[in-house]
């Protein structure tokens, strides 16, 4: 039973990706971007895949789930972060002709 909650609080914000997807396609939540919306879901996928592989890595160290999962949500914030600024900077590199 543990490892099965372990499991879907790792799995949980990545299954909910094709909902959140959906309602934002739909127009049931609206962030007032219109179409573009829907280019939220790209950093949600992010995070989450950041948040279920730094929790497992979490669990196995011996870390509870309320601990772990503190925890990953701060690495996966943080790994979002790092590809952010770097997508920055990469983008600024091709607009100035580097690339």
């Amino acid at each position: 039973m543990r490892t099965f909650l372990r499991l879907v609080v790792s799995l949980l914000p990545l299954a909910l990706t094709p909902l959140l997807g959906y309602l934002l396609a739909r127009g049931s939540i609206n962030l007032g971007g219109g179409e573009k919306d829907i280019l939220v879901l790209l950093p949600w996928m992010a995070w989450s895949l950041f948040f279920a592989v730094s929790s497992w890595v979490f669990w196995r160290r011996g870390y509870s789930v309320r601990g772990a999962s503190w925890r990953a949500a701060f690495v996966a914030l943080a790994g979002l972060a790092i590809v952010g600024v770097t997508l920055t900077i990469l983008g600024q590199l091709g607009i100035g002709g580097l690339f």
